[in-house]
């Protein structure tokens, strides 16, 4: 690795993040462009097979956009947004503190067992669970929602 300074985790664990971030943004660029161009056009100006374009946009199709005003489609995807550097601290606990989470589930008291619902509040322990945030900044931004959450029912 001649000229180039040995590598941290953090730097190694930040690169991976951006690389997962990017791809979704990859994915949504190239959803909102095949809405002008065809597969053949699109195919030949990113120098790659029309069956990759095809396989790529059916991917595409599954990818949430992003909400107006966040950086990231869910709790999650901004949490990594942050761990790979791309926002700031104050932005993520912003974005996390007034985030349109979904109502977590409840069980009917007599199965454990709910259905998997995107975008909860669990997707910020999962972000402390993953890595992507430290307990400091969980705190933060759950004292965030607290205060958007009061002042929304005011």
């Amino acid at each position: 690795m001649s000229g180039i300074d040995s590598p941290s985790v953090e730097q190694v664990r930040r690169l991976r993040h951006r690389q997962a971030v990017d791809r979704l943004d990859e994915l949504r660029h190239l959803r909102q462009l095949s809405a002008t161009m065809t597969q053949t056009a699109l195919a030949k100006a990113l120098a790659i097979s029309q069956p990759s374009i095809n396989s790529a946009l059916k991917r595409a199709a599954t990818v949430p956009d992003v909400p107006a005003g966040f950086s990231g489609a869910s709790p999650y995807e901004i949490a990594e947004r942050y761990a790979a550097g791309l926002i700031d601290r104050d932005q993520l606990i912003d974005e996390l503190g007034r985030f349109p989470y979904a109502r977590t589930p409840t069980t009917d008291g007599y199965d454990w067992l709910t259905d998997e619902v995107p975008n909860t509040t669990g997707d910020i322990g999962d972000a402390l669970d993953d890595g992507l945030i430290d307990e400091d900044t969980y705190v933060a931004i759950q004292h965030r929602i607290s205060e958007h959450r009061q002042s929304a029912s005011s």
